[in-house]
């Protein structure tokens, strides 16, 4: 077991090992890039435990990737459990080594978790035994056996059916295999079956107490020495000890007196090079979260099949042929096209909105909650009489309230399903980060027209508002046949002039605030110090500063040859660097200023992206 008392932390800004090492006899965990200022606060059991069995996780994860990829030549475990494979990298920046290796010396969670075997457990648990109750439905298995009364009535008086038997044979060694299991399983946050928690629960109620715990500070010890003297017990009282038993005894015996002291001084369990790991974590959650078609480059080396199968769709914009130069194929990490409002970041995902009392001539689109004057949603197809929350409800989570204005509340975890709801409001005088990200929820009108890439008043006319179902017509009476939803609600307090200066000062302000680029994205195994020391340019611009050159400018050439409103993108590079917020649930937060702001530096928070590749 690992004494998570004894476990010291440490942070190195060159050392690329991360993971359990020995030095003079003191075990040293150390942790990534990115977790120095926060360093003091994993002193504590209970942190120091998470903290281990989420590096279990990702590294698991990681190793999974490459084994289901089949891209490092297989793995290759000598007799320490050291496993190496090639990094594979194009172009190599930022590692220390042109391998990776995973050190596994004395792995005694995986050896536990490795022989779990659910059918095998369950035969072994559940004995067969002669059972004096009677199944109807396993009848017709001892017709042959039965006793037939004069009535031709047949008699069974046994059946051979599962019964639980405590005894020391196979059926104990495994109720104690379950307990270690399902301790495991709990820290890792992982699904355990009912029936090997009943098993758990079996050995607990005999040996322990209802509130011990393997990983409790308090009991931790305690524990332990029970568990020791359990499997002596069991072993000592155990007549036949065949290969089932034997396999579950090995890996309860390791787990419970693997010793760490036993290893001489180096790496004990970890990953060398975490800059393949962690280039693995941010590509994935690249993967997942991306539009596929908005995704329009991805290195696959370290990304889960199942996510490089989901993004295989036609992008935006071809660059398949981009990076071949001078018969060598470059390979930038990804580039992605980001959309104006993509762009808008704020701390909100969700907005609870209620009904209002107005009913706009009979068609009910008034909402409160979203935060500005005569905020209405209007859905297609909608009548009179029935208020747009009636049919939001359908699509998100709703909450009755006491009010004596509204009675539901609805949740907007995500923005509004396209083509199905729309809404408008007269926005404000200056447009901030907020009120985008609040249009952009909605399906507010003018942002439609971004996504669009509509930016004049006339084609906003003509191919958002001139088509059905809106079909504005503008000074008409509301009486009129032509009218609907959207004439005699929506729009029922704005004049044509007045909704163009309206949407021409939408316009004006967010694309000076902001415009549709392409992000060429560059996972970078370092941090904003690093970045921001002048003693490391020319470092810094041998190794990362002119690959980011080479790949803008083949990606402007290859927009040139398109003619057409993307040819004049806009390209950014940013280096994504790893840091450790727990407090903080944004993922990406801006870093130092560098260069000027041309190659931009993305803080990526290690809890948030930890969290995502494990799930």
């Amino acid at each position: 077991m690992i004494n998570f008392k004894s476990l010291q932390f440490f942070h190195s800004s060159k050392y690329s090992f991360v993971g359990v090492e020995k030095q003079g006899g003191i075990f040293r965990f150390y942790l990534p890039k990115g977790f120095s200022e926060n360093i003091d606060e994993f002193n504590g059991f209970g942190k120091k435990r998470d903290l281990f069995f989420l590096f279990y996780k990702i590294f698991d994860t990681f190793k999974k990737i490459c084994i289901d990829k089949d891209n490092i030549d297989k793995f290759v475990k000598d007799r320490d459990g050291i496993i190496k494979f090639a990094k594979g990298s194009g172009i190599q920046d930022d590692g220390d080594n042109l391998e990776n290796i995973f050190y596994s010396k004395l792995d005694i969670i995986g050896s536990l978790l490795d022989v779990y075997d659910e059918p095998k457990i369950l035969s072994l648990a559940y004995r067969l035994g002669r059972s004096d109750k009677f199944d109807v439905s396993q009848i017709h298995k001892y017709l042959h056996q039965a006793v037939y009364l004069p009535n031709n009535a047949a008699y069974v008086d046994q059946m051979l059916l599962p019964k639980k038997v405590l005894q020391f044979e196979s059926t104990d060694i495994v109720s104690m295999y379950c307990y270690l299991f399902c301790e495991v399983k709990l820290q890792l946050k992982e699904n355990i079956s009912t029936e090997i928690t009943s098993l758990s629960e079996r050995f607990r109620e005999k040996y322990l107490r209802s509130d011990d715990s393997l990983f409790d500070e308090q009991s931790y010890e305690q524990v332990l020495d029970i568990l020791k003297d359990a499997l002596e017990t069991i072993d000592h009282n155990t007549p036949i000890k065949d290969a089932d038993y034997c396999q579950y005894y090995e890996a309860i015996e390791l787990f419970l007196y693997g010793d760490l002291n036993k290893q001489k001084d180096g790496e004990i369990w970890g990953v060398s090079n975490f800059h393949s790991v962690w280039e693995s974590m941010c590509l994935n959650y690249i993967a997942q979260t991306t539009n596929p078609s908005l995704l329009l480059h991805l290195d696959p080396k370290y990304v889960a099949h199942r996510l490089m199968e989901s993004t295989k769709i036609s992008p935006l914009i071809n660059l398949s042929n981009t990076f071949d130069l001078l018969n060598t194929k470059l390979n930038p990490d990804a580039v992605i096209f980001s959309p104006l409002l993509s762009q808008v970041k704020v701390k909100t995902t969700h907005y609870k909105i209620c009904d209002d009392i107005h009913n706009d001539y009979g068609y009910k689109t008034t909402f409160k909650g979203i935060g500005f004057k005569n905020s209405k949603i209007a859905f297609i197809g909608q009548k009179e009489g029935k208020h747009t929350l009636e049919k939001l409800k359908e699509v998100y989570p709703s909450f009755p309230i006491n009010s004596r204005f509204s009675s539901l509340e609805v949740k907007i975890t995500s923005p509004l399903p396209k083509k199905e709801f729309y809404s408008f409001w007269a926005i404000p005088e200056v447009i901030d980060s907020i009120c985008l990200h609040k249009m952009y929820y909605f399906n507010h009108l003018f942002c439609i027209a971004l996504e669009k890439n509509i930016l004049d008043w006339d084609s906003f006319f003509k191919e958002i508002l001139s088509p059905p179902p809106i079909e504005l017509v503008f000074n008409i009476s509301y009486k009129d046949p032509r009218t609907n939803v959207f004439n005699l609600s929506i729009f029922r307090d704005e004049s044509a002039k007045s909704l163009k200066d309206s949407f021409n000062n939408f316009i004006q302000q967010t694309t000076n605030l902001y415009r549709d680029l392409l992000e060429v994205i560059d996972v970078k195994y370092l941090t904003s110090n690093y970045f921001c020391d002048s003693k490391n340019l020319e470092e810094i611009k041998q190794r990362s500063v002119r690959k980011q050159f080479v790949y803008e400018y083949l990606i402007q050439k290859e927009l040139e040859k398109r003619q057409d409103k993307l040819s004049n993108l806009s390209i950014q590079s940013s280096f994504w660097l790893p840091s450790y917020r727990p407090d903080d649930t944004n993922l990406i937060e801006d870093g130092e200023t560098f260069m000027d702001g041309y190659i931009q530096l993305k803080n990526i928070n290690f809890a948030v992206l930890a969290e995502n590749y494990i799930a």
